[in-house]
């Protein structure tokens, strides 16, 4: 309950943070509808979330430079999408290190893995992510999460695997994707930390 509190104070800090930086741009008519697709959701034309994220659900081990075995699933990447009732925040995490972050209503930071705490979070991230799989479900679609839910897709050198979860079973602890979603609330910390820095 804890973390998901100091979470949701971070997030809520890195939307203060990028609604009033000079270097993201807002556009509340731009908000996420809460249960549509990607597809099917408003686009704003100045609000490059659509494409920020597609382009990070799509991005291949080729692309990052990495060699994955062919005789394993292997995951190189964590998308977490984050339905905060006024938008969605989006958490991209590599075993590269690299990290971005992504709000639907404009804004976000972009490759902030060149830092190394924000670096060692994003790969923790993505390595607790591998004892997930058996928990996911193959993937061709990459809709937003639902309302009050956060959804996980794991990029692997097999395809995208995806899963569900309700907020409420991260408060009361029941949930099986704690450890994962602690681990990518790292990673935000250190986002806001940076940026705080700056």
């Amino acid at each position: 309950m804890a973390y998901l509190i100091i979470a949701i104070i971070a997030i809520g800090g890195l939307f203060y943070f990028f609604s009033n930086s000079k270097r993201s741009k807002v556009t509340p008519e731009g908000v996420v509808s809460k249960t549509q697709q990607p597809d099917t959701t408003k686009h704003d034309k100045d609000n490059p979330y659509h494409g920020l994220r597609s382009m990070a659900l799509n991005i291949t081990p080729d692309q990052l430079q990495l060699t994955l075995p062919d005789n394993q699933t292997k995951v190189y990447g964590v998308v977490m999408d984050w339905d905060l009732g006024k938008g969605i925040a989006t958490l991209i995490s590599f075993s590269t290190g690299d990290a971005s972050m992504y709000l639907s209503t404009g804004g976000g930071m972009i490759g902030a893995g060149h830092h190394q705490n924000i670096s060692n979070a994003a790969k923790a991230f993505v390595d607790k992510a591998q004892n997930y799989l058996d928990k996911t479900t193959k993937t061709e679609t990459t809709p937003l999460p639902e309302k009050n839910s956060v959804r996980f897709y794991l990029l692997t050198n097999k395809g995208k695997f995806s899963a569900q979860e309700n907020l409420e079973k991260f408060e009361d602890n029941s949930s099986t994707w704690v450890m994962l979603f602690e681990e990518g609330n790292k990673v935000i910390s250190e986002l806001r930390a940076f940026n705080e820095k700056q």
